[in-house]
């Protein structure tokens, strides 16, 4: 359905933007290309958001775990993990 919608964009504004440089100014086909281009983007965002997969989500979750700029962080954490909002209530001595 995206693609659809994206073509007809493509084809009517070149038609529209074809017939306002054959007439000149004002240039009154911008009007259409943004307020449509605008409506299209959020077609594909809805989209895209409503399509994800689950091997897609495995796929960008095995890409975020190999990265390694934030590895350290993450083992830090899990060695000295925060201590808990009812430890400091209790008055546990802070790590």
């Amino acid at each position: 359905m995206f693609r659809r919608h994206l073509i007809a964009f493509v084809l009517v504004n070149l038609l529209l933007n074809g017939v306002n440089i054959a007439q000149g100014p004002p240039w009154w086909a911008f009007w259409p290309l943004v307020i449509w281009g605008l409506a299209l983007m959020l077609h594909f965002l809805v989209q895209r958001s409503s399509s994800v997969s689950e091997s897609w989500v495995e796929e960008r979750t095995q890409d975020l775990r190999s990265k390694s700029y934030d590895a350290s962080h993450i083992d830090e954490i899990r060695e000295h993990p925060a201590p808990s909002v009812q430890d400091e209530a209790r008055g546990a001595p802070k790590r």
